[in-house]
């Protein structure tokens, strides 16, 4: 067994340990996250606006001591720190349940080449450090995917783990109207954190098509080693920009406003992408952007015919960038096969919560 095999092994995963009390029905929600982020915005946002439940929601270092816990249903949004997991455990029996939601496999993400050291230093200390004593204290683990799903159930001895799909608030999927930049072309990754390796893959892809396509410029937001991978990359300064990692609320904002004509969602075979979920997609469609995947299962389930899906291979990555560049109609083509795969995602996904076993929707407070 490899080093890496070994760690992630060892290391803890999330599992409801715990069995919800039948007679305790929930009366309101708290979901504590980590301020607003994307899984927030993603998977929770729109459907906490559509509960039947009153909810409130907590920062990491927010104090809960003026919450009543009597029925009170839990949302743990990734990661929780040890003053609110003591919270929870004083008061784990008059709470109506506690569930972790999860969009990534933090071990994976720990074990994987690349990544900074001080980022799976975090992980590690708000991701997988609290999981023995959370895990007894869950009722539920939900899973952005079947595939995270499965992992968690292996890696964690789990009684169970739910899928809860991305259903994003329609203002974040609304296409950016048209800035009127017409030339050039902007191309665009927008990567950070754990995508060490899919910033190393473009190098010399975005050199290449810069090269063959002179009505190009590209854009990349990189930080620590990828954004001085790009800086070292020797492009053409005129058509370059790197750009540094914004907040949240700040990438939502310039993105929803300024146009983008082609993206790039490059995804590298690995444990930790194997599970991701196709939530780019959603930043596409509100770029108005004409996006190129890697043909993987992440970007394969879902996609729709007319979508743009290519190996992982510097030549077929060159030449569908330059297509979409020369081809207008392509474009348009492009960026209407994505928003109907939105639609189809969506059409298939439901709005509430699975807070009690077997139901994937939230009972009304009595």
């Amino acid at each position: 067994m490899k080093l890496r095999d070994l760690i992630y092994s060892m290391l803890a995963k999330p599992a409801a340990r715990r069995t919800a009390e039948a007679s305790q029905q929930a009366k309101r929600l708290l979901v504590l996250t980590n301020g607003h982020n994307p899984t927030f915005t993603y998977y929770l946002e729109e459907r906490l606006s559509r509960s039947p439940l009153a909810s409130d929601i907590r920062g990491l270092t927010d104090r809960l001591d003026d919450l009543d816990p009597d029925g009170l249903f839990v949302i743990v949004c990734r990661y929780i720190r040890p003053r609110q997991l003591l919270w929870l455990y004083r008061n784990r029996r008059k709470l109506a349940g506690a569930c972790l939601f999860i969009d990534d496999d933090v071990a994976a993400t720990v074990t994987a080449k690349g990544g900074s050291l001080p980022y799976k230093a975090y992980l590690l200390a708000i991701g997988i450090a609290p999981l023995p004593v959370l895990n007894r204290l869950l009722t539920a683990v939900w899973a952005s995917t079947p595939a995270l799903a499965a992992a968690l159930k292996a890696g964690g001895r789990s009684r169970s783990v739910t899928t809860l799909a991305p259903f994003p608030p329609q203002a974040t999927i609304t296409p950016a109207v048209s800035d009127g930049n017409k030339n050039p072309l902007i191309i665009a990754f927008h990567a950070t954190g754990s995508h060490d390796a899919e910033h190393a893959f473009l190098v010399p892809v975005i050199r290449e098509a810069l090269a063959r396509c002179q009505d190009i410029h590209f854009e990349v937001i990189a930080e620590g080693g990828p954004a001085r991978l790009w800086s070292k990359a020797r492009l053409p300064p005129e058509r370059f920009a790197l750009h540094p990692k914004r907040d949240w609320t700040g990438y939502l904002r310039e993105t929803a406003r300024r146009r983008t004509d082609i993206m790039l969602v490059p995804l590298l075979q690995s444990r930790m992408n194997d599970v991701r979920s196709g939530t780019k997609r959603f930043d596409a469609v509100r770029m108005g952007a004409a996006v190129i995947f890697s043909r993987c299962s992440v970007y394969e389930r879902f996609a729709d015919a007319e979508e743009i899906l290519v190996g992982n291979d510097v030549s077929s990555w060159v030449e569908a960038i330059c297509r979409l560049a020369r081809d207008s109609e392509t474009r348009q083509r492009t960026r209407q096969a994505t928003l109907r795969a939105v639609s189809a995602i969506l059409a298939d996904t439901p709005t509430s919560f699975p807070i009690y076993p077997g139901n994937h929707s939230e009972k009304m407070p009595t």
